[in-house]
């Protein structure tokens, strides 16, 4: 028989529904509180999470890598964010002083609208 976690009594252990997440509960009649033996652990496994950010560095978009794992492509979002912000910053060099950046603006054949 269970033994509830706060009184620590073993004797008169009832049942009292479910959680949520289909585990089972139980009331201890000596404290009347209720408590779940062995709670069933809630979110995804760090692996999947590992192999969702993988598969965005491969160069997936977020639906698909969703569709693929069966998970909502919202959390895969969440999940890249939250590993992309424990990566250390870029390195910069400390002689530099001024950095430069040139634009490039291109497109192939001709432009969709004309000129009037």
């Amino acid at each position: 028989m269970n033994a509830c976690p706060y009184c620590h009594s073993s004797e008169r252990q009832v049942r009292a529904g479910k959680t949520p997440f289909g585990s089972q509960r139980y009331q201890c009649q000596q404290c009347h509180r209720r408590y779940t033996p062995a709670p069933k652990q809630q979110g995804y496994p760090d692996q999947l999470r590992h192999l969702a950010v993988k598969m965005y560095a491969d160069g997936l978009n977020y639906r698909r890598i969703g569709r693929l794992l069966e998970v909502d492509h919202k959390t895969v979002m969440h999940w890249v964010k939250a590993y992309t912000s424990q990566l250390p910053s870029a390195p910069v060099p400390k002689d530099v002083n001024n950095a430069e950046m040139d634009e490039l603006f291109t497109f192939v054949e001709k432009k969709k609208t004309s000129s009037t």
